[in-house]
């Protein structure tokens, strides 16, 4: 099937030197170390090992690969596992109803608008297009990229939005053996000024490696005091002890994700702030294992976030096997610029269904 062919096309995740170095988080200076002179294309996937110009700097892990030879030419080069769902029968089910269609309960932004965001980490520019301009740069064309979906559909208004990678999955195991590096809090810092500023939200994105989601969220937690911090929890790097970030998917449980929204909804009543929203990414069954016990709680949004590169009907099948089929409240889809041949349109996007209420850009 085309969605068992989707891989996730995870630029932010090759084995190119992030520098993200936990020196930083105590005020010493970082040192970006030089890109290689090629990058990898879609079908050469990386190896995985993390780079040797820097062994004190943290870097990003590649995905796990797949065989070239199997893979049709015309279908997206990566693999996602079967979803339960879509492979139980070839008659289409019935659409079960999701929340964005019905009048909106939620005071975050979901309500009236579409987040239009884009991804990254501002030390790589192959972890996303957040890394590749200087932050005003990117903003604008953050922005001109929000009014394109406020143009497609004027019912409901594109607000620009940033996902910052705030702790990044390593292939090395650290001082810690946590298998992950922390974003320094005072370029998080930055990044929610940046936000702030140009009326953008910011969504903060965890890997964890061998962390815990209470462990990298904690952290975090005064950001998430301010009205327009978010949570992305990005499954595919919380590897088990004895696995790779890169080399394994990772995965996490239904009572992880309940934490969190336990805790972002205990900071939206304690500080009377608008619904925080929280991204949950997917592209294989295996991410999200009792998927089926994810609940929505009182003021938070969970967007289920259909993550991975590939062709436009690769993307739209897993969309509907993840999202359509699977739902727990909101629906998302990620795009990526440089892996997605042809990029799907923000006239295609809008006519999903159920309604992306949260685009993504890599």
């Amino acid at each position: 099937m085309l969605r068992d062919l989707l891989r996730h096309g995870l630029l932010r995740a090759m084995t190119l030197v992030v520098v993200v170095s936990l020196l930083a988080a105590c005020g010493g200076a970082a040192t970006p170390t030089a890109p290689p002179a090629e990058e990898p294309t879609a079908s050469e996937m990386p190896s995985g090992e993390p780079a040797a110009a820097n062994p004190e700097a943290p870097t990003a892990t590649a995905p796990a690969t797949q065989p070239a030879a199997q893979v049709p030419p015309t279908a997206p080069v990566a693999s996602a596992a079967p979803s339960k769902t879509a492979a139980a029968s070839a008659a289409p089910a019935p659409r079960p109803t999701v929340a964005p269609t019905k009048p909106p309960v939620t005071t975050s932004a979901l309500a009236t608008h579409r987040l239009v965001t884009y991804y990254g980490h501002p030390y790589d520019d192959r972890m996303g297009i957040l890394g590749e301009f200087d932050p005003e740069p990117m903003i604008q064309k953050l922005k001109a990229q929000t009014a394109a979906y406020t143009a497609a559909d004027p019912s409901r208004p594109g607000l620009c939005a940033i996902e910052l990678i705030a702790s990044v999955a390593q292939g090395s195991p650290g001082a810690d053996g946590l298998y992950i590096a922390r974003t320094p809090l005072k370029e998080v810092e930055k990044f929610s000024q940046l936000a702030e500023k140009h009326g953008c939200l910011l969504l903060l994105d965890i890997q964890m490696g061998y962390d815990t989601i209470q462990n990298e969220v904690t952290p975090l937690l005064p950001f998430f005091q301010k009205p327009f911090v978010h949570l992305a929890i990005d499954p595919e790097f919380h590897v088990k002890r004895g696995q790779i970030p890169g080399e394994s998917f990772g995965s996490v449980t239904a009572a992880e994700v309940t934490w969190a929204m336990q805790t972002l909804g205990d900071i939206v009543r304690a500080n009377n702030l608008p619904d925080k929203i929280i991204v949950l990414h997917q592209f294989r069954e295996d991410m999200l294992p009792d998927k089926e016990n994810i609940k929505p709680l009182p003021n938070v949004d969970l967007v289920l976030m259909m993550d991975g590169w590939g062709l436009p009907g690769a993307k739209i099948a897993n969309y509907n096997a993840f999202v359509r089929d699977e739902p727990i409240q909101y629906g998302g889809i990620k795009l990526f610029y440089r892996q997605d041949d042809p990029l799907m349109t923000p006239q295609e996007i809008v006519k999903l269904d159920p309604l992306p209420l949260v685009i993504i850009y890599q």
